[in-house]
């Protein structure tokens, strides 16, 4: 696999988007001896990620974007979770999108678990309709299986349009016309799961409800994927 940077050396924006390679080779398990090449742009764009030769865009405008005194351009540096999505393309994973409504318990436990699990056949990614806060009994039950999610943050499905996935996999039990109405591409698996911040006993027993809902994914969708070919 060929990872390479293009940039001039005073791009403010290089250095940002040399650290989400990085984050995402890390995800991803890639080895150090998989270098980044990081080389001067002579002519043509300031600042360009090539993945196995293909330039890796942003899917949708970024809140991050950088202006560059160099060439008067603003970069709109991709998402570390697009880069990560082309990484995963091009070490030859497969790749499943969780959705639910607000991408803070049951779509990322999703994600954290299969990638955790099943990492090395598997990428997953996940996102919401309206993103909300990581629900902080979600980080303690993953850490008692092995899976640090501390400073994780929600996400729009829009992250993703332009992103094509193996499967695609709604989690919501009562919301599932807003989850299966993403446009993305893959094809489409609904498994509802109910959320426990919705729970008639919200503040009493959160945590084991949280477990449970983990313990049910693990088993239900691991195996699910495991299946395919």
């Amino acid at each position: 696999m060929d990872i390479q940077l293009i940039a001039r050396p005073d791009c403010p924006a290089a250095e940002q988007l040399q650290d989400s390679v990085a984050v995402a080779m890390q995800a991803l398990g890639i080895s150090p001896n998989v270098p980044l090449q990081v080389s001067e742009a002579a002519t043509g764009p300031c600042l360009q990620l090539l993945v196995n030769g293909a330039t890796v865009c942003p899917c949708f405008p970024s809140k991050e974007a950088v202006a560059c005194p160099t060439c008067g351009e603003i970069h709109d540096n991709p998402d570390r979770e697009i880069i990560r999505w082309h990484l995963a393309e091009a070490l030859g994973r497969k790749t499943v999108l969780f959705l639910c409504s607000g991408n803070a318990v049951r779509s990322q436990m999703a994600e954290a678990i299969v990638n955790h699990v099943l990492g090395d056949k598997w990428a997953a990614f996940s996102g919401g309709i309206f993103p909300m806060t990581l629900w902080k009994p979600v980080v303690q039950v993953l850490k008692e299986i092995g899976i640090d999610a501390r400073g994780r943050k929600s996400k729009h499905i829009e992250l993703f349009l332009g992103c094509h996935f193996d499967i695609i996999i709604s989690l919501c039990s009562t919301a599932d016309d807003f989850c299966t109405a993403f446009p993305g591409q893959g094809v489409r698996k609904h498994m509802p799961f109910d959320d426990p911040v919705t729970s008639p006993f919200f503040g009493v027993g959160d945590l084991g409800r949280t477990r449970d809902l983990r313990n049910a994914m693990r088993d239900m969708i691991c195996q699910y994927l495991e299946s395919i070919p």
